[in-house]
């Protein structure tokens, strides 16, 4: 039987995949850290909704045409972090998007308070033309 977290991190996913925004806030806490890849053009560590949407998924949507993250696999490392593998997909200004990620996520209080992503970074840039 999966662990409560792996059902929420992929809860977190499948509302992403949905475009509901609202639902996937509102599996984080408020002041959510969000470390984005340091190769990507969004890379950076962005806190709370606000931050995370002005510089990570309002730029990556309008920079990718069909934005998705798919994980293949989500695995509970501990009580506390899930860890997700899968692509990312779409299509870019300079071509498709298809650049594989590890997603790391922790859980505190049952929502989420830590995503650190690692990525095929020059894949991806090289399908936005960034």
């Amino acid at each position: 039987m999966a662990q409560p977290s792996v059902e929420q991190v992929r809860g977190v996913y499948d509302a992403f995949a949905r475009g509901d925004v609202d639902a996937v806030f509102a599996a984080m806490t408020p002041e959510i850290e969000w470390d984005e890849s340091e190769g990507m053009p969004y890379g950076g560590v962005y806190h709370g909704r606000e931050e995370i949407v002005a510089n990570v998924f309002g730029p990556i949507l309008a920079d990718v045409e069909g934005f998705t993250a798919d994980p293949d696999e989500i695995l509970a490392l501990d009580e506390a972090r899930v860890i997700a593998r899968g692509r990312h997909g779409g299509t870019g200004a300079a071509g498709p998007v298809d650049a594989r990620f590890v997603h790391i996520w922790t859980i505190t209080d049952g929502h989420v308070s830590r995503y650190e992503q690692l990525a095929d970074t020059r894949k991806f840039c090289d399908a936005v033309g960034k």
